[in-house]
């Protein structure tokens, strides 16, 4: 249905952008195409804006997997192009705000305006308070995903050019864009009606269960709260205790899931299927991953990975740990990762199927927060039961065994800063294929894991540590000029580089 949905909109749906500086910038306010329905269908703005959510577990189709790349989970198999550290150093917001964030604000403007709201092509979608719920919610997931990426962005007076004539809207801080977004998803909490359902044809992410959407609307609440920790803690503590209360994700069914289809292949379909030519062996797996896996006897090893896979078949017993070997991201030379790549296992095939399901915000990850959020004081709950609660929800995702002697094995520490260190740990174990900005600002925030950088690394950029940031996309920043400019000089002392560190990141990641 997905793939029927993506061929229709090429040829009708409205071109729309948000946050721009000029009606014919690349974040002008809304362009109308001549080709363009006039009554634009709410239920398949909707879907067109699903498409852009795995964007956030890997970037695109393309040769650039930075978010699972710099998180430690996968490496280069070829060359050292990206081990580098040098390629990616910008992100465009601008193709998300276009095909996404301003979808889920037409669908909010479509509820809102009393003149739409009860036609057929708004009212089929579901209920108009459902859709400005759900609108709102996946709009926060959104914006926090590319404030995360790039820092301060347009967002107050973003989307503004035909209402208010705001044609070149200021950078709102993350700070800003942070408390924006939990009044925002505060205030549309009490909105959803879990008696009703929206249509499931076109509602693709949860099937139109609108229970599973109140519940992803107070985690994400909880993932911008426990930012906070170090920078605001007592705002933090706030949000985080009111959307605790709320209710999250407890079953692994609540699980913000992504399911590829036919013609919108998983990403690992493109770059690990042996059937898939083209990029068939690019990226495997990270050694750095493997080998922490092998350390703590962990049995997820065996579904994340396969020894007979699409870097050829390994020998040994796929139930050994010894058996599995990774590769190292930022050798110096190519020959060195040719010959681990040789012996590597490959991402399992589970994940390189086109129609695989990829976890993108996922329950495990949410009760590890949790977790953290118990032992730092923020909620009264038991940290080890949410702890050992988030570690059988990974491996019941995985599937994988042997959740309870894993956990014997590894149980929280008593002290409260190892404590947070192991929940970090077995949120970046559960995080593979995951949502990869989620994973990337654990590591900016709590170091954990320690990532090393190889020699070459360092050499090759100057630097001690993975970038901690990107810079604005050129589009985002040319079409804005004057406003970008002040909030490069603002918030990242005029140097708009890959490691100026975000506001809420203070941890020393050298």
């Amino acid at each position: 249905m997905r793939t029927n949905i993506k061929s229709i909109f090429i040829a009708s749906v409205l071109t729309v952008t948000l946050a721009g500086c000029s009606k014919f910038g690349e974040f002008g306010d809304i362009n109308l195409s001549p080709n363009s329905p006039s009554n634009p269908n709410a239920g398949m703005l909707f879907t067109r804006a699903c498409m852009y959510v795995p964007n956030f577990i890997m970037t695109s189709t393309s040769y650039d997997p930075w978010m699972q790349l710099w998180t430690g989970y996968i490496a280069e198999t070829m060359n050292n192009q990206f081990g580098s550290l040098t390629s990616t150093v910008q992100y465009a917001t601008g193709s998300t705000y276009l095909g996404a964030v301003e979808q889920m604000n037409r669908i909010i403007r479509l509820n809102q305006d009393e003149k739409t709201k009860d036609e057929l092509y708004v009212s089929s979608f579901g209920s108009t308070a459902n859709q400005i719920a759900v609108a709102t919610t996946l709009k926060a997931y959104f914006m926090m995903s590319l404030t995360d990426i790039v820092g301060p962005m347009p967002y107050s007076e973003a989307s503004r050019g035909n209402s208010d004539d705001i044609w070149k809207p200021k950078f709102d801080s993350i700070q800003e864009i942070y408390t924006a977004l939990d009044k925002e998803l505060s205030d549309v909490y009490g909105q959803f009606d879990t008696s009703s359902s929206m249509d499931k044809a076109q509602e693709v992410l949860y099937g139109g269960d609108v229970s599973k959407w109140k519940k992803f609307n107070a985690t994400l609440r909880m993932m911008m709260a426990i930012k906070l920790s170090d920078v605001d803690p007592a705002t933090g503590k706030a949000r985080f205790a009111k959307a605790y209360a709320d209710g999250g994700m407890t079953a692994v069914a609540d699980g913000f899931n992504y399911t590829f289809s036919e013609g919108d292949f998983s990403w690992f379909y493109y770059i690990g299927n042996k059937d898939y030519k083209t990029r068939n062996t690019r990226f495997g797996p990270n050694k750095f991953f493997v080998d922490a896996l092998k350390e703590y006897k962990d049995p997820r090893l065996f579904k994340y990975f396969t020894l007979n896979g699409y870097l050829g078949n390994q020998p040994g017993d796929p139930t050994d740990f010894n058996a599995y070997k990774g590769i190292t991201l930022g050798h110096s030379t190519n020959n060195p990762v040719v010959e681990e790549a040789a012996a590597a296992c490959s991402v399992a095939d589970a994940y390189c199927e086109p129609k695989a399901t990829y976890g993108v915000i996922t329950t495990a990850r949410t009760l590890l927060v949790e977790a953290e959020a118990a032992v730092r004081g923020w909620i009264s709950a038991d940290a080890a039961t949410l702890y050992a609660a988030g570690i059988r929800a990974s491996f019941e995702f995985c599937g994988a065994k042997g959740a309870d002697e894993y956990i014997a094995a590894h149980p929280l520490p008593s002290d409260s800063q190892k404590a947070i260190e192991e929940i970090a740990m077995q949120r970046w174990f559960a995080g593979f294929l995951t949502h990869g900005v989620e994973a990337w600002s654990d590591w900016r925030r709590l170091n954990v894991p320690k990532l090393p950088l190889t020699s070459h690394q360092k050499s090759s950029t100057g630097q001690k540590t993975y970038p901690v940031r990107l810079g604005y996309g050129t589009g985002d920043t040319n079409a804005n000029k004057e406003n970008a400019d002040e909030a490069v000089k603002t918030y990242f002392g005029g140097n708009d580089t890959a490691w100026q560190r975000l506001w809420w990141d203070v941890a020393d990641n050298d």
